[in-house]
């Protein structure tokens, strides 16, 4: 086990006494939750709790006090209801961001030329169909009917696998809406990816203003400016223009004094693809020698892996599958799966020489198998954070001989036409042939 890596452990199993110390923020009853030490102690709770809770809880409880091999009978599944209301779900956002946080102060992040890339993108999912979840998380309508469903925009780190920010928010307001109110909290190390849902003026705006840097994808369509752009047949071009009116007005609802003056300086890129199709890329990367236009091809294609991140969030972790309907305990359920990702990330993080050792005699390149090792992790998480000290490494070689066992080959791209395929949700189980579920 490497150093790098215990060290991160020792600060997740450490958060726990940041609540106990801070009651007021973390606990529902401040003074009176988690003051006895019972069967349902906060570390047993928040570490059940993260493992997700995907079969019925008694089936869960009789696994989880099996891997802790005290010789203690499970409790009831109202004791693991009842714990986890104690528990606000403040803890669970801020370990969610202790997760990553630690990350970066224990290994050596993967960078280009000293930027960190980060995506930004958002998708969304259902809840259980409660009122109270449809008032507070949001509503999906149609002519026929409503139910509870809400969005998230995610960053994340394109090189590193590690999920950095998550914001909730209702159907109703735009992801771009989003994203453009949480520029000022991207640190100025950050080069933020987008796809062409979020293209415009206002978002490269607020980077410069703020210190951040973007890369966004912009439709050939979209402004005059790009058409003649696309028309001239040039690489690149550094193009400065007034803001457009409506970035304007968003800026100043925002408190950015901005006039009718006020210009933008962007660089517009061009990337042929190998379909024949044109893409360009706008971006706040200005000097041409430093950052050649060659290499944006290459670092817009790799946004992909936040669509990745998605998948796995919600058909190997399961997101949608919630684990209890209080407003509180969902809240736990959607934080607990991305301090899952994250720790899972970490944990395969030391396994990736070996592996490259084992890919150097083979045909492909390969990697982890992401399900194979959440339904993995989920057996060993109790064995790392709720056991001993000095049984880390035993656990940790277990763990990573399996993984190594069931790791897989990452396929080459065949450029496949991407094909939308209607996916309908009165449909309780659906067959993927690409995995079978392993929590």
């Amino acid at each position: 086990m490497s150093s790098s890596l215990r060290s991160y452990l020792e600060t997740l199993r450490a958060f726990p006494a940041t609540a106990l110390a801070n009651p007021q923020q973390y606990f529902f009853r401040p003074g009176r939750d988690f003051t006895r030490h019972r069967s349902l102690w906060l570390e047993r709770v928040v570490w059940l709790t993260i493992s997700l809770l995907k079969v019925t809880l008694f089936v869960e409880l009789d696994r989880f006090f099996d891997s802790l091999n005290t010789g203690e009978e499970p409790v009831s599944k109202s004791a693991l209801v009842q714990a986890r209301q104690k528990l606000l779900p403040k803890y669970f956002e801020d370990m969610f961001t202790q997760s990553h946080k630690a990350f970066y102060a224990t290994f050596t992040a993967k960078c280009w030329k000293g930027f960190r890339l980060w995506a930004s993108d958002g998708t969304g999912f259902r809840l259980p169909d409660e009122v109270w979840l449809g008032d507070a998380l949001g509503w999906h309508e149609n002519q026929h009917n409503k139910v509870p469903s809400t969005r998230l925009l995610m960053c994340y780190d394109l090189y590193n696998a590690i999920i950095t920010r998550v914001k909730l928010h209702t159907r109703k307001i735009a992801e771009s809406v989003v994203a453009l109110k949480a520029i000022d909290e991207i640190p100025a190390d950050v080069l933020m990816v987008y796809d062409r849902g979020f293209a415009g003026h206002i978002i490269p705006f607020l980077h410069q203003h703020f210190g951040s840097n973007c890369v966004i994808r912009i439709p050939v369509g979209f402004s005059n400016t790009v058409k003649a752009f696309v028309k001239s047949g040039k690489q690149q071009a550094i193009i400065t223009e007034p803001l457009q009116y409506k970035a304007r007005k968003t800026l100043l609802e925002m408190g950015i004094t901005v006039t009718s003056k006020t210009t933008i300086t962007y660089r517009l890129i061009r990337i042929a693809l190998p379909t024949g199709q044109t893409e360009v890329l706008l971006t706040t990367l200005l000097d041409q020698k430093r950052y050649r236009w060659v290499h944006f091809g290459e670092i817009y294609r790799l946004r992909w892996g936040v669509e990745t991140c998605f998948f796995v969030i919600k058909s190997y972790l399961q997101l949608a599958n919630f684990s209890a309907y209080t407003l509180n305990n969902c809240k736990q359920d959607i934080y607990s799966h991305f301090i899952l990702y994250n720790i899972q990330t970490v944990f395969n993080l030391p396994l990736q020489p070996h592996i490259k050792r084992i890919s150097a005699r083979r045909k492909f390149d390969y990697q982890a198998n992401r399900n194979v090792s959440a339904g993995l992790l989920k057996r060993f998480l109790i064995k790392f954070f709720l056991t001993a000290h000095v049984s880390f490494k035993e656990h940790y070689v277990s763990y990573s001989r399996q993984i190594i066992q069931s790791i897989e080959p990452i396929r080459p791209e065949k450029n496949k036409e991407r094909r939308r395929r209607l996916m309908r949700g009165t449909e309780r189980h659906i067959h993927d042939p690409s995995y079978r579920r392993a929590l």
